[in-house]
């Protein structure tokens, strides 16, 4: 008869698992072990290899390319890449009347030299915007679908000169005129 407080000792299969159990954890305890003494933290660092793996030097385009598109900057980094080369983009005359000022979450804002320029360049923008987009990735929106990097193109006219200073500004510019 067997008393229930003792529990028998494994036979056969069981006796096998058992054996197999111990001996899988004596292993990790060695290896963890190796590892504390080569000064790594991780039980299951990764061995060097023949082949080339991420461990290994990287070229620095493949890194920037990497952390760019890791930061979502992609398209940013190309409309940057556009403002620097506009003239190869747009032409020369159109770049020597237009440059582009700003890029902010999609909108292009480009300055020209004169009114009537910023009229055509408006009515250049459909063209321009298929020409720029065709350089550039799409910008991943999160929780959307990709779009275009530049979804439109803010035309700013020339700078106005400004009256409120200099020879034909009023004096003192706010004061009330005075009746005679």
């Amino acid at each position: 008869m067997t008393d229930p407080g003792i529990t028998p000792e494994p036979r056969g299969p069981d006796l096998a698992r058992a054996a197999l159990t111990a001996a899988r954890n004596r292993a990790r305890q060695i290896e963890e072990g190796r590892a504390a003494r080569r000064g790594s933290g991780d039980a299951h660092a990764r061995r060097s290899s023949a082949r080339p793996d991420e461990r290994d030097p990287q070229p620095l385009e493949a890194t920037l390319a990497r952390l760019l598109a890791e930061a979502g900057w992609e398209a940013p980094a190309a409309v940057g890449g556009i403002i620097h080369g506009w003239a190869d983009i747009v032409g020369a005359r159109i770049a020597a009347h237009c440059e582009p000022v700003s890029y902010e979450d999609g909108v292009l804002t480009v300055q020209t030299d004169s009114s009537a320029w910023a009229t055509e360049l408006r009515n250049l923008s459909a063209t321009l915007l298929s020409r720029l987009n065709s350089a550039v990735p799409r910008r991943t929106v999160p929780g959307g679908a990709p779009r275009n990097a530049i979804e439109r193109i803010a035309v700013l006219g020339p700078n106005p000169p400004s009256w409120r200073r200099g020879r034909l500004s009023a004096n003192g510019g706010a004061k009330p005129r005075r009746d005679p």
